[in-house]
């Protein structure tokens, strides 16, 4: 207390963030978000590999894997050409980590042990939350983003994850 006394007003703003560097942490903590889903959802058709699934039903779930690993080369790509686009300021709770961990390792048990209609079905689930969540999560760094490309990329995303979550849902509904 002494020191800001002594030094005045001057020291003390120019230890706070300013307001640029403010936004910048918080879009990439959401490109962080966007960039581990569409890493794990790339890779959602692999359970194929060992799991059988009806032809909409496989169909659908590698058209969302093929959307969500394009989409995460285009923001690799992004990164390339500005490095002070990171992916790695996720900066969630200890307990929401731990939380998100033990969801994802229910779910893994349960499509792993499942089959047939009940397997079609909880997959679906799964895919039509992360293709809810991408398009929200898309949908607000749209509204924080400045640059053109960037923003166009968000738009275009957000779109997809919508249209490919109402997909998703009509399957669901059989």
């Amino acid at each position: 207390m002494c020191a800001l006394a002594v030094t005045g007003c001057s020291t003390v703003q120019r230890v706070l963030p300013t307001a640029a560097w403010h936004k910048a942490r918080v879009r990439n903590e959401g490109y962080s978000l966007l960039h581990q889903l569409l890493s794990q959802e790339s890779d959602a058709a692999k359970i194929l590999i060992i799991k059988h699934a009806d032809p909409p039903i496989a169909d659908i779930i590698k058209e969302i894997a093929s959307t969500c690993d394009l989409a995460r080369k285009k923001l690799e790509q992004f990164h390339e050409k500005d490095r002070r686009l990171s992916f790695e300021m996720t900066n969630l709770p200890e307990i929401e980590q731990k939380s998100r961990a033990a969801i994802e390792s229910t779910v893994t048990k349960q499509l792993l042990f499942s089959s047939g209609k009940k397997f079609e079905v909880r997959f679906l689930f799964t895919q039509a939350e992360s293709m809810n969540y991408a398009a929200h999560l898309a949908k607000v760094l749209h509204d924080q983003e400045d640059t053109p490309a960037r923003k166009e990329f968000l738009a275009t995303l957000s779109q997809q994850c919508t249209t490919l979550h109402d997909r998703v849902m009509e399957l669901l509904k059989y």
